[in-house]
């Protein structure tokens, strides 16, 4: 007889016997053997073959609406005794699989069971002693993942002294050794070794979730709980994802908080006196006294369900599939918005109605949420089709509320404000585990919006080290970590919303988009639509808005003029997603025809733009086509899909509105009045007021500083009159009596004036001469009236 197999049975403590855990096993055992489907087969069959014939799998799921079918007692003592049935209801399984199939199953494989449809749902903060060891099903944002690591299920030790096996000791949250040697003779209680080859083993792996911001009151910290995954069940919830967890509520050792005592008392200190003499500090677990106790709440989950929202929008998941999940009144309500043919401005009006105005910013922030089709290249590049707005505008625009309602809308959103956000609180943040002690990765917004949209208020706000963070997860949408060792390349496909206010708290529109905001080039080109909001002073529009807020306030719901609900929206959303448009041919000659307009308008300098057109505005035009016929449930994109992409990216990013030129005020240099009196008369000035628009002035400063330009590479130059009477003699076409010829000529007279005293583009040339001081005196006089005119070296044509 092998030493190492002695075991003495009268050492063995006597196992208690669970009546009511054995009464559960075996009616779980009947419920499985007995349950049919409407055709008549055992409908938990094919689960059991698929456990004895794939051995890495080790889960059986069952729906608990079948089981309270069945027998309503068994739910109930399940409901209210998960965690001590639990073990029972894992032997049921096993013993099921074993009666139904052919094929042997391991002897150290252990076989659970997840419960599906739980019918109540709790949230993170009614979870109280009371609910310990029930079965329950919460819901939660998944904010930090820790590896996947084997965990100890039942330990084979071997005793140090006289060898003896001791096999099958329980192992629960922690390392556990067997409290006496089984053989006889021996008393060893310490010195145990484990057999890793005779030991069980299952996978584990702890995600922390949040509560998400529908279930967090205001004005409170978000709580969060440590959930423990096993078996088939880890990696199934990643940082952002929302997912609901069944399982039960247990307490567990508080290991971080052990280990800091232990430390904290181990940890002898020699302490100076004032004396001089010297103080041994605390040392010992002995002379700690009362310490706190060092357990914690945790959540045992046996499954993970991935929220809906993220389910409807899968890359498996077909149109035909959807309408079989949805209600067939939930499908009539699809099919009717679907033919609804003033669908795109009742979708528009039913998402925002308490918002007046801002037609186009709406439509634009519309077309976000459908988003375009993400493509893969031959070479394996990623094209997003996630699309990024920007709205600038003047404090009191109702930027910040656009914000807040599309955090409600959408399935998977995220609000944050751009001066309270680091880089690392946006991106991912490389932290320490207070157990482990390893580093792992706790999700940013922009990961926790994975597949949703973020929104971040007060965009403009942010240092300019965190902007540069989310320049890769805009265009790539990845996020690339190397930090503490760690090296990985997370997903953030995720539509950004930025609400950003103009330098100086008001939008000049007399300057450009660059100079009204506190952006860098790069961050602007990564946004496929600008919208720009002013607050003007209108009486028509003053009074539609001061009426909308004060029936807001007097609560009156009959002006929410909303065709479609919040959560038919929400579906239609969902339901629309799942639509991939392809370009047709002829829509892709339109786009083409379409960028070479946008390409020579920007090359013309007819049209102020916010910055050079380049293929990343191609991209949002493709982009915006393929939402538009998102929107229309169309497979295939058309014409007018694209005429009102170019509609939309022509009024928010390309034509960036600017006042009139109003040549009536005063200039802003001084004028020498000794020159003024001594100038020659000129022809009578017309009644009406000098007034162009910014277009018209752009056209013909840009042909004057061109002509100058010429007359400088020949080396001719040109006076004032000069260029004067050039431009005169271009548009004397255009001339047919002697006022006009009186108005051309004041008016080029006003636009030079401006370029040299207001834009500083040209600049007056004065000319030394040689000669008695009354003859030098003369040609100055002559020159500061009719001076040599040369454009600003750094002048750069727009």
């Amino acid at each position: 007889m092998d030493v190492g197999d002695v075991t003495a049975p009268d050492r063995t403590p006597s196992t208690v016997r669970d009546n009511v855990g054995e009464r559960c096993q075996k009616l779980f055992q009947e419920f499985l053997e007995n349950f049919t489907t409407e055709q008549g087969a055992v409908k938990y069959l094919d689960s059991a073959q698929a456990l004895a014939k794939h051995h890495e799998r080790n889960t059986m799921t069952v729906s608990f609406t079948d089981l309270d079918s069945h027998s309503g007692e068994l739910a109930n003592r399940v409901l209210e005794n998960y965690f001590r049935v639990y073990p029972f209801l894992c032997r049921a399984v096993r013993n099921f699989v074993l009666d139904h199939t052919d094929k042997p199953i391991a002897a150290n494989q252990e076989l659970y069971v997840a419960f599906d449809d739980v019918p109540a749902k709790h949230k993170l903060r009614e979870l109280s002693m009371a609910k310990l060891g029930g079965l329950l099903r919460i819901s939660g944002h998944v904010i930090r993942s820790h590896p996947v690591h084997p965990e100890l299920v039942r330990g084979t030790f071997m005793c140090l002294q006289c060898q003896t096996i001791v096999r099958d000791v329980p192992q629960q949250f922690k390392y556990s050794q067997p409290i006496a040697c089984s053989n006889p003779v021996c008393t060893n209680r310490q010195k145990f070794v484990l057999n890793n080859d005779a030991s069980k083993f299952v996978d584990f792996q702890k995600v922390r979730i949040q509560e998400t911001q529908q279930e967090l009151p205001r004005g409170s910290i978000p709580r969060s709980l440590e959930v423990v995954l096993r078996g088939e069940m880890v990696d199934k919830a990643q940082p952002g994802d929302r997912c609901d967890f069944i399982g039960t509520l247990i307490v567990v050792p508080d290991v971080a908080q052990l280990q800091t005592a232990v430390a904290r008392a181990e940890t002898s200190a020699r302490l100076k006196g004032a004396e001089g003499y010297e103080q041994e500090g605390v040392s010992g677990l002995k002379a700690l006294g009362v310490r706190d106790l060092g357990y914690k709440v945790a959540f045992l989950a046996c499954n993970v369900l991935q929220n809906q929202n993220k389910e409807l929008s899968s890359e498996d998941l077909t149109v035909d599939k959807v309408q079989s999940l949805l209600s067939p009144k939930d499908c009539q309500q699809m099919n009717a918005m679907v033919r609804d043919s003033n669908l795109y401005q009742n979708l528009v009006q039913s998402m925002f109605p308490t918002i007046h105005g801002n037609d186009e910013c709406k439509r634009g922030i519309l077309l976000m949420l459908f988003g375009g089709v993400p493509k893969i290249t031959m070479e394996k590049t990623t094209l997003r089709g996630d699309i990024n707005v920007c709205i600038v505008g003047d404090p009191s625009t109702a930027k910040s509320q656009l914000l807040k309602q599309v955090e409600q809308f959408s399935p998977r959103a995220v609000y944050t404000s751009g001066k309270a956000s680091s880089a690392a609180g946006l991106t991912a943040a490389v932290v320490r585990d207070e157990e482990s002690h390893e580093f792992v990765i706790e999700a940013g917004a922009l990961m926790l919006a994975d597949n949703g949209v973020c929104c971040i208020d007060e965009f403009d706000k942010m240092d300019q080290k965190d902007q540069v963070a989310i320049h890769e997860s805009m265009e790539q949408q990845t996020i690339s970590i190397t930090k503490a060792g760690v090296k990985a390349t997370l997903n953030a496909r995720t539509s950004i919303l930025a609400a950003a206010n103009p330098i100086g708290g008001c939008y000049d529109r007399t300057k450009s988009l660059k100079q009204n905001i506190a952006l860098s080039a790069p961050l602007l080109s990564r946004f496929d639509l600008f919208f720009i909001l002013i607050d003007e002073c209108n009486e028509v529009t003053d009074y539609a808005i001061a009426r909308r807020i004060v029936d807001l306030h007097s609560d009156r719901k009959e002006f929410l003029d909303r065709p479609y609900s919040v959560e038919d929206i929400q579906k239609y959303l969902m339901y629309a997603r799942l639509f991939k448009p392809k370009i047709s041919s002829s829509s892709a000659e339109y786009i083409i025809d379409l960028y070479k307009r946008l390409r020579q308008r920007d090359a013309s300098g007819v049209s102020r733009s916010a910055w050079r057109i380049t293929v990343r505005q191609l991209e949002s035009m493709v982009r915006l086509s393929e939402a538009m016929a998102r929107l229309h449930c169309k497979d295939e994109v058309e014409p007018k899909h694209v005429k009102e992409a170019y509609r939309l990216l022509s009024t928010s990013i390309i034509r960036v509105e600017t006042p009139d030129i109003n040549f009536d005020e005063p200039a802003p240099a001084p004028v020498d009045e000794s020159s003024t009196a001594e100038a020659p008369p000129t022809p009578a000035l017309p009644t009406k007021p000098a007034r162009i628009t910014y277009e018209e002035y752009k056209t013909i400063a840009n042909m004057l500083i061109w002509q100058l330009q010429q007359s400088e590479e020949e080396g001719s130059g040109m006076r004032r009159s000069d260029v004067i009477s050039w431009y005169i003699k271009e548009v004397e076409g255009d001339i047919e009596s002697v006022e006009q010829l009186a108005d051309k000529r004041m008016l080029v007279e006003k636009i030079i004036d401006r370029l040299m005293h207001h834009d500083h583009i040209l600049l007056p040339l004065v000319m030394e001469k040689e000669g008695s001081l009354d003859q030098q005196e003369g040609s100055k006089d002559a020159e500061d009236e009719d001076p040599y005119l040369v454009v600003h070296p750094n002048y750069v044509t727009d």
